[in-house]
């Protein structure tokens, strides 16, 4: 009895005064465990607050802004202290043409990175990943693996940025892998590059249901992208990759989307502007079909490429 009493106290200041723990900072569930905090949109719970956009919205971004793209946090560990938010850089200029050597050549340096951003490629999740499957289809043998589609969608997207001469970084050409998730964004942020960087992690949905082997109901299809809450950079991003989504697959258009709290940790920890494409629901019994499809597949490919290539050709300022 006398134990109980003691514990019950202990609780009481333990909630009044927080247990000695860091308060989380506002717009972040920094108290949760990465474990705790949805990962991409299949995880979401239907209670959740969830923001959504229209990407048809204009979104006007000045020459120099500077704009939150990521928690504050995220340097907090390894520097000690706040990075500047993400400035969209500027074209670098040309160089002068320079006259032809009177002297045989010399060896030259290696040339600077065509383009104007380095992609980072994120192909969510890996064979170990627990769930993150469709229910069997009627044979009993087949289902939809999302790691699988994922990887299939980010090679098809690489096989054109090689042939466009686009520059990009795949955070994770491992397969027999977990989810993996803070090692991802690790590489993303470390990889060095004269260009500024762009996350792009590309998923499939997934509905509730009433087990993992059940399929979701019919009405719940379609895309939709999500971006770092209150990024206009982001949220500009994410506008272009749904836009591009949606005109190649005609599928249900669920907009841009994001989280006041506990946001994506691709999104809140990677240093860059970052989007989350959610391609079509793996437990759709029928779009879980068509994404088994490869024309279906090149479609969400081709959709991401060109949404890159309209970024690589525009910037992201506006005129």
């Amino acid at each position: 009895m006398f134990k109980k009493i003691i514990d019950a106290i202990s609780g009481l200041f333990s909630n009044l005064f927080g247990g000695g723990k860091k308060k989380p900072q506002s717009g972040t569930d920094t108290s949760l465990p990465n474990t705790e905090i949805p990962q991409d949109g299949s995880e979401i719970r239907p209670d959740t607050i969830v923001i959504v956009a229209d990407e048809m919205e204009k979104v006007v971004i000045l020459p120099g802004e500077a704009d939150a793209g990521f928690d504050e946090d995220i340097f907090d560990e390894d520097k000690g202290g706040k990075e500047e938010p993400i400035v969209i850089a500027p074209d670098p200029p040309k160089p002068d043409p320079k006259p032809e050597p009177a002297t045989p050549p010399q060896p030259q340096p290696a040339p600077e990175p065509k383009g104007r951003y380095l992609w980072c490629l994120d192909n969510g999740h890996g064979k170990q990943t627990p769930g993150k499957r469709s229910p069997l289809f009627d044979d009993g043998q087949t289902r939809l693996f999302e790691y699988e589609l994922n990887r299939d969608i980010v090679a098809r997207i690489k096989k054109q940025l090689d042939e466009k001469g686009v520059q990009y970084f795949i955070t994770v050409p491992e397969v027999d892998i977990d989810d993996f998730l803070e090692g991802r964004v690790n590489r993303a942020n470390a990889k060095k590059s004269n260009l500024p960087k762009i996350f792009v992690s590309i998923h499939s949905n997934a509905a509730p249901a009433r087990s993992s082997e059940s399929w979701a109901p019919d009405s719940i299809s379609g895309i939709e992208t999500w971006h770092f809450h209150g990024s206009k950079t982001g949220q500009k991003i994410a506008s272009i990759f749904q836009k591009h989504l949606i005109n190649e697959t005609s599928w249900v258009n669920r907009h841009l989307k994001s989280r006041p709290d506990g946001q994506f940790y691709v999104l809140r920890k990677t240093n860059m502007s970052a989007v989350l494409t959610e391609n079509g629901f793996y437990n759709n019994k029928a779009q879980a079909a068509d994404l088994m499809k490869p024309a279906v597949r090149q479609k969400i490919a081709d959709a991401h490429v060109k949404a890159i290539l309209e970024i690589e050709q525009n910037g992201l300022e506006s005129a």
